[in-house]
């Protein structure tokens, strides 16, 4: 269903304007329209144009909300006893304590990273037997210690030449070369630039790392043992300040997000020198509240207010919310229209029921859905299982079907009948369905023309009064052919051809009843030709759209046809065996099928269903409350 809108005007002093966003407009769900597209002379109306004041602090507490790890997006503003003030200077204050805390934690992660980078330089020479600090000893000779690639060291030599260097290896594997140089004090930089050229890494050690390689290691170990415990204890007190401010934290964050919206209205507003004016959309019976606590506003009907889209809400049993997200996967429903979604959310549980009929796997269904739900995952696929499920569990049992079991190995007895043992009757039921579903729709096109005041739809389109006359005696005549039955023949072929002649006529008869006059078109000849061919295409839709309900059917048996096979399967393995094949292949079918016939019955309802009276194009209310 769409809620009823209204266009509400709302004026008064500049002075006054907190006042009255605070206490009439914040917690309305209305969505605003921009005044200066309303007035067709906006001369003497300026816009809003000053910064929200509290565009920092939002951000602030936005970015601390991030850091530590608290969703906020769907906490909802009040107005609290604090100040904008105070919620500033909270906000700041727990910035800077959990930010201390994490920059401490940073700078002790950072250096257990490089006391590890250490300590796997030392591993490769952890048993060899000399001290490094003795390199810092030495008076005319300097040292240094470090690895280069294994290539480098296999061509050294090359490098150094006669230079008055010595390099000792103390381990040497496939991939580098662990050692010391050494070399005088007066030819040492330039040994250093030499054995930069071969990409020998120098490893400095501080004096606190002194003692031989596996001392080193073993005093390194201690230290990030250390660092480590200090980290985890600095980590856990930030998440424990963290979760005794939660709620605190929250409650700030409602508080000011109402402060933030507040000033974000102003934005909607135009003003002169001493008042200003705002306008937006509103359901009903929020309109009228709104008149009744002011004199200053005027409410005005949505065919009122010329040059304007109104914005659509939708209504429906929460049974039927699943189904809102495919009519908004086609198209959100006008102002002025019928909203699908009930009619959707029956059709397509029942079809979905018919082409998966199954009592077992219905129950599965059911259970899947109402958990997804219950923990709040999957989105509206969770609620979408429940309903579909149960039909399944009917349909189950009208077919005497369960896990695939019926016909003489039922476990259930049918309360209908089953459909591999009658499947002409499966298949015509499908198509009497259908020829209803299509005549429905076209009502629902009829009714929509009459909102709409569009006489094409309501008289002389396919999906119209001609159009549902047409088909009608169309169906008519076919099954009085197949029955035997006497007819009035020439009543009838009079009245398919009438129907005929006014659909293909249908566009200038509507702008003749609509009394313009220029009803007929320009170019006669070509309107013709182009009427007839899409009177070939409207004729040829009724038959493909009719007989595109087998497919109900066609699913109908197919769902019997592979759980035989998953049956036979079970038959032919025992114990253990027949028990996996059992589950996996009932899981793969409620995988499979459920998911083609979950898309094909989507498929009926846009392109058989849909396509014949809803246009979709319209507008999703989306009140300020939400912001």
């Amino acid at each position: 269903m769409i809620s009823k809108m209204k266009f509400v005007s709302i004026y008064g002093k500049k002075a006054d304007i907190d006042k009255i966003i605070t206490e009439q407009l914040v917690d309305e769900e209305i969505e605003f329209e921009n005044p200066l597209t309303v007035f067709k002379n906006s001369r003497g109306f300026v816009p809003h144009t000053e910064a929200n004041p509290y565009e920092g602090v939002i951000k602030k507490f936005n970015e601390v909300f991030e850091f530590a790890g608290i969703p906020y997006d769907d906490i909802k503003r009040h107005h609290g006893d604090i100040s904008a003030k105070e919620l500033e200077t909270y906000i700041e204050s727990f910035d800077n304590q959990i930010h201390t805390l994490s920059d401490k934690i940073k700078t002790m992660q950072e250096n257990v990273k490089k006391l590890e980078s250490v300590k796997a330089s030392m591993e490769p020479i952890a048993d060899a037997d000399f001290h490094i600090e003795d390199l810092e000893k030495l008076k005319f000779i300097r040292g240094r210690f470090g690895k280069m690639p294994t290539e480098s060291y296999i061509n050294l030599n090359k490098y150094i030449g006669k230079l008055p260097v010595y390099f000792t290896l103390l381990k040497l594997d496939r991939d580098y070369a662990w050692g010391m140089y050494f070399a005088p004090k007066e030819a040492v930089k330039r040994a250093d630039h030499i054995f930069a050229t071969l990409y020998f890494e120098r490893i400095r050690l501080s004096a606190e790392n002194g003692g031989t390689p596996a001392q080193i290691i073993s005093g390194i170990n201690q230290r990030i043992q250390t660092m480590t415990e200090e980290i985890n204890a600095q980590s856990y007190k930030m998440g424990k300040i963290i979760e005794v401010q939660k709620k605190d934290l929250i409650e700030a964050y409602a508080s000011i997000k109402y402060f933030y919206d507040v000033n974000a209205i102003k934005k909607y507003a135009v003003y002169t020198k001493n008042s200003f004016y705002m306008s937006f959309w509103a359901e009903e019976e929020v309109a009228q509240r709104l008149q009744k606590a002011s004199d200053m506003v005027v409410v005005e009907d949505p065919e009122s207010v010329s040059d304007i889209k109104p914005p659509t809400k939708i209504k429906n049993l929460k049974i039927f919310s699943p189904f809102e997200e495919f009519v908004r996967m086609y198209g959100v429903p006008k102002y002025n229209e019928l909203d699908p979604t009930m009619l959707l959310g029956i059709i397509y549980t029942v079809l979905f029921g018919m082409m998966f009929g199954d009592l077992g796997h219905g129950a599965v269904l059911l259970a899947v859905g109402t958990i997804m739900t219950l923990l709040k995952k999957g989105g509206f696929l969770g609620k979408l299982l429940i309903p579909v499920g149960i039909s399944s569990m009917i349909f189950g049992c009208l077919y005497g079907t369960c896990f695939g079991y019926e016909g003489e190995a039922a476990i259930i007895k049918p309360l209908w009948f089953t459909p591999m043992e009658h499947m002409n009757r499966i298949l015509i039921y499908t198509v009497v369905i259908g020829v209803g579903i299509i005549i429905i729709c076209m009502l629902f096109n009829i009714i929509n023309g009459v909102k709409q005041r569009n006489w094409q739809k309501i008289l002389f389109s396919q999906n119209g009064i001609a159009g549902m006359l047409f088909y009608c005696l169309v169906l008519y005549l076919a099954v009085s052919i197949i029955l035997g039955s006497s007819h009035p023949t020439i009543a009838i072929v009079i009245g398919i051809a009438v129907s005929l002649v006014l659909i293909y006529l249908q566009e200038p008869l509507a702008r003749l009843a609509e009394k313009k006059k220029d009803w007929m078109p320009k170019e006669k000849g070509g309107f013709l030709v182009q009427a007839f061919f899409e009177l070939f295409e409207i004729l040829l839709s009724f038959v493909t759209n009719t007989v595109s309900f087998v497919r109900v059917g066609a699913f109908a048996l197919n769902h019997a046809g592979m759980m035989s096979v998953v049956i036979m399967f079970i038959e032919k393995t025992n114990g253990a065996a027949s028990i996996i094949v059992a589950v996996l292949g009932n899981l793969l079918v409620i995988g499979l099928e459920g998911l083609i016939v979950g898309i094909q019955v989507l498929r009926l309802g846009f392109y058989e269903m849909f396509s014949r009276f809803y246009d979709g194009d319209g507008r999703e209310f989306k009140p300020i409350s939400k912001i």
